[in-house]
């Protein structure tokens, strides 16, 4: 704590606290499916064990992970703070320990969340406060389960262990958007890999169709970026007044959504539920961005283990991930 830098001590100590009493929580799945009797529960629980179970064999570390439930009486477990600059697309950032900056400070309990989010309001940058199912500590702990990842059936359990089994396998210091869509690329994709291998065929279909449905979002997340940039750029050129240019970031806005709505409706209607900003453009871009190229390196590489290795190789050498996915598995990326 003492050499975190602009991290708070007592934001740390407190963190620290809540994640002892999540572990504590946690109940082996083995142990809960002995006394379950709903059938979808038990299916859930099962696939729990079963998705661990393949995942190792398809070069993801899975450690201690994910064998282990904590109860959370059907509750997210865990808010997350998200915080932008308004003039620019730009995350704020914290820096923490190893991991080093992230656009995002996560809390147990909603309530300090939304404390600490309206006071970054007041200095006058966009805020998000949301939910997320389940998070990964990189391996420095057995996470669990939460409890109310069951809750939205055996699918959600197959793609949310998948996703965070990524992060305790590879993570790049700094790079968040690059980690968390090549989590969600390597989700998808092993996911309709584990169902083939169950011989359930129309559960595959289902996670294709989902993944090429995240690639077309992806797609259009992207070309939107690029227009924001553009729109930022010509702002700060032009020295446009505050007010202005919300005015127009506004109007922006509103027709990027429409092209993500033609592309994903169902998506579109969440992420329009509050108006659109940088803070939550950025939050849903990170887990898509650049997610064509990085889904098209994975299926140069001969397995999931090879895509790893030659990503691990590449940050050992200093290599930038992107550079990694440019070149494929086969090239050599550019230094």
């Amino acid at each position: 704590m003492m050499l975190c830098g602009g991290c708070r001590a007592t934001y740390l100590a407190r963190l620290a606290y809540e994640e002892a009493r999540f572990l504590h929580s946690a109940t082996p799945a083995t142990e809960m499916l002995a006394t379950v009797q709903d059938p979808e529960r038990r299916r859930a629980l099962d696939a729990l064990l079963a998705v661990r179970a393949f995942a190792a064999t398809e070069g993801l570390d899975v450690g201690g992970s994910y064998r282990e439930v904590a109860d959370m009486n059907s509750v997210s477990p865990f808010h997350v703070v998200t915080a932008a600059w308004p003039d620019r697309l730009e995350p704020y950032t914290w820096w923490y320990p190893v991991i080093g900056a992230i656009p995002y400070r996560g809390y147990f309990d909603r309530e300090p969340a939304v404390r600490f989010a309206a006071g970054l309001e007041a200095e006058g940058l966009d805020t998000l406060v949301v939910e997320a199912s389940a998070y990964s500590t990189l391996g420095w702990f057995d996470d669990p389960l939460p409890s109310s990842v069951l809750d939205r059936g055996e699918g959600a359990v197959v793609v949310t262990v998948l996703h965070e089994l990524v992060h305790q396998t590879f993570f790049a210091p700094g790079e968040v958007a690059f980690n968390e869509t090549l989590a969600t690329a390597v989700a998808w994709r092993l996911a309709e890999r584990y169902y083939a291998s169950t011989g359930e065929p129309q559960r595959a279909t289902r996670m294709r169709d989902a993944r090429e449905a995240w690639m077309a979002r992806s797609d259009v997340l992207d070309a939107a970026a690029a227009r924001l940039r553009e729109f930022f750029a010509r702002a700060a050129a032009q020295e446009l007044p505050r007010e202005r240019m919300l005015e127009e970031r506004a109007a922006l806005y509103a027709d990027i959504l429409s092209g993500i709505g033609r592309a994903d409706a169902a998506f579109a209607s969440s992420l329009g539920e509050k108006g659109v900003d940088n803070a939550s453009f950025l939050a849903s871009h990170r887990y898509a961005t650049n997610g064509r190229a990085i889904d098209a390196f994975l299926g140069s590489c001969p397995g999931m283990a090879a895509a790893f290795a030659r990503l691990d190789s590449a940050l050992a050498r200093k290599v930038e991930p992107g550079a990694v996915v440019a070149a494929g598995c086969e090239g050599e990326p550019a230094r």
